[in-house]
């Protein structure tokens, strides 16, 4: 690929690019910087004494600072990738996001643990941006979906993987190190690739176009509701279902592993459908109603088997819009398919930072059933709202 300044519009890519080579690229890129959104959870109480912090400053790390770095990573990704290439972009990410996990693993205050957790976030925001793109690049929407499965994969990698060397007494720094690994696992595959695309002067206006655009305002309700809604409730499932619903926490955090784990399934599911001609309607309109009924069940019971389906449901409902709705970002506007795709999931990730707290609030007040009730009730109303696929360009050519 070129690396030159200037935006880029995908070209149609001949079937040799479509290989393994850029499949494993894709799923590495994914799973690699995502393992950050996951490796914090199962180190919480070793990161509170070693470092004489609260769990409020560990939630802050894992939370607030981490999603903050995600949105700004999300913002500027598009420019950088402007100026230094998809490819370099995305490896200088991989690159961050190594930097990020090394730094925590041997910080010795809290300063320098915000600093990787910073990183870290900017990373994952750069691959959440440019990895849709590079995935339609070199293989179509069905490999959006791949790329949307090893994000989920990754957080549950992350997840696991840790708890697993938290049970076995490792030392926690040690799983930070293998975060660090993974993140740049796809370089040797990005560094080799070879992406065609067609370079064309920067056309502006997008954003111009954007905040009075109708289509805009609904795909950005159903990007809240695929990525705001889950981060909110990776946030505090677990809390709800042991606190107010009675499950073990050992229970709980399987039925929490076992949503990503569905979760990764479904995104490269929804890309297959979406690739097989699938309707948008179907897939951004109808698919969110399963995780809608999820909430729902589990607001009004959280026995083990009730909640063993529900995980299910919300398993598949977050998961099978995700790679059409990418595509449907991207055809926002085709001569720089970063930028709506940038706008829409920085959108999505933001809104999760100040509704977290909210929805601990409204735990803490003993209404926690009403909290998942109003969450199943907002995806509901975006599911609505993308019945009928968005305009196929808001800025269009000029003649």
């Amino acid at each position: 690929m070129d690396a030159h300044a200037g935006n880029v519009r995908l070209a149609e890519m001949p079937a040799r690019s479509r290989d393994l080579r850029g499949a494993i690229a894709v799923f590495l890129l994914g799973t690699g910087l995502a393992w950050s959104a996951g490796n914090v959870g199962p180190v919480v109480s070793e990161l509170s004494r070693e470092f004489d912090i609260s769990l409020t400053s560990v939630g802050l790390l894992s939370g607030t600072l981490f999603f903050s770095a995600m949105v700004a990573g999300i913002a500027v990704a598009p420019r950088v990738a402007e100026r230094i290439g998809l490819i370099r972009g995305m490896i200088a990410a991989c690159a961050l996001g190594a930097l990020g996990s090394l730094l925590f693993a041997v910080a010795e205050g809290f300063a320098l643990l915000a600093v990787g957790r910073v990183l870290a976030g900017v990373a994952l925001g750069f691959a959440g941006v440019l990895g849709p793109v590079f995935a339609r690049a070199t293989g179509g929407v069905g490999r959006v979906g791949v790329f949307g499965g090893a994000f989920q994969l990754g957080i549950a990698g992350g997840l696991g993987v840790g708890s697993v060397l938290a049970d076995a007494g490792a030392d926690w720094r040690l799983g930070f190190l293998v975060t660090a690994a993974v993140a740049v696992s796809a370089v040797p595959f990005l560094w080799t690739e070879n992406v065609t695309v067609d370079l064309e002067g920067g056309r502006k206006g997008f954003l111009r176009g954007a905040v009075r655009d109708p289509s805009v305002m609904r795909l950005g309700l159903l990007f809240m509701a695929m990525f705001a809604v889950p981060l909110t409730l990776g946030a505090w499932f677990v809390h709800y279902v042991t606190e107010d619903g009675g499950l073990a926490p050992a229970l709980a955090g399987a039925f929490a592993f076992v949503l990503f784990g569905v979760s990764a399934l479904m995104r490269e599911v929804g890309g297959n459908l979406a690739g097989r001609g699938v309707s948008a309607a179907l897939l951004t309109g109808v698919t969110p109603m399963l995780a809608a009924a999820g909430l729902v069940a589990i607001a009004v019971d959280r026995s083990a088997l009730v909640v063993g389906i529900a995980v299910v449901l919300m398993g598949c409902g977050f998961a099978l819009p995700y790679a059409r709705m990418m595509i449907e970002a991207q055809k926002l506007f085709p001569p720089e398919p970063a930028q709506p795709t940038a706008l829409l999931t920085m959108v999505g990730t933001a809104i999760a930072i100040p509704v977290v707290p909210v929805l601990g609030a409204v735990l803490n007040a003993d209404e926690g059933d009403a909290g998942f009730l109003a969450l199943a009730a907002f995806v509901v109303l975006a599911g609505i709202a993308n019945l009928r696929p968005v305009n196929t360009e808001i800025v269009p050519e000029p003649e």
